[in-house]
């Protein structure tokens, strides 16, 4: 018995492919700030930064007047699912204005005409890091700064 490459099935490559059109058109729909229903399903969960979503920019992080930078993705196909991640970055127009980067978490299945669609969509963008000093102990030569 040979063993070869893993073979992936055709109906396994087009639901990856499909995965990764459909998450684009939703970020470029969110960053237009439009309301893509045709990529969801009636009652998907979005869930933005802990907060649930119903309107555009349903992305965490998405805001006015800027663009999005798509960054590594991954996705499985499992059965009639697809699943996988996606980090992303927000790019504002405006001068001053700070980028954020963000990950996203879809589940994708078909609807009963058979179409893609997305069933949940979990994103986040991590806080603004304030810098916080670090508790030293008293008896600590940090302090001052002998040996």
């Amino acid at each position: 018995m040979t063993q070869g490459a893993p073979t992936v099935s055709i109906e396994a490559f087009a639901a990856d492919s499909i995965a990764g059109l459909l998450v684009a058109r939703a970020f470029a729909a969110d960053a237009a700030l439009q309301e893509p229903d045709s990529l969801y399903i009636d009652d998907a969960e979005i869930i933005a930064n802990g907060e649930p979503r119903a309107d555009a920019p349903r992305i965490a992080g998405i805001g006015l007047d800027g663009r999005v930078q798509m960054g590594s993705s991954r996705f499985t196909v499992s059965g009639s699912f697809v699943y996988g991640t996606v980090e992303y970055r927000w790019v504002p127009r405006s001068v001053g204005e700070l980028a954020s980067e963000g990950r996203a978490t879809f589940v994708l299945g078909r609807n009963q005409s058979g179409a893609w669609r997305i069933l949940h969509l979990h994103s986040s963008t991590p806080p603004v890091e304030v810098e916080t000093p670090r508790p030293v102990r008293p008896d600590s030569t940090e302090l001052t700064g002998r040996y």
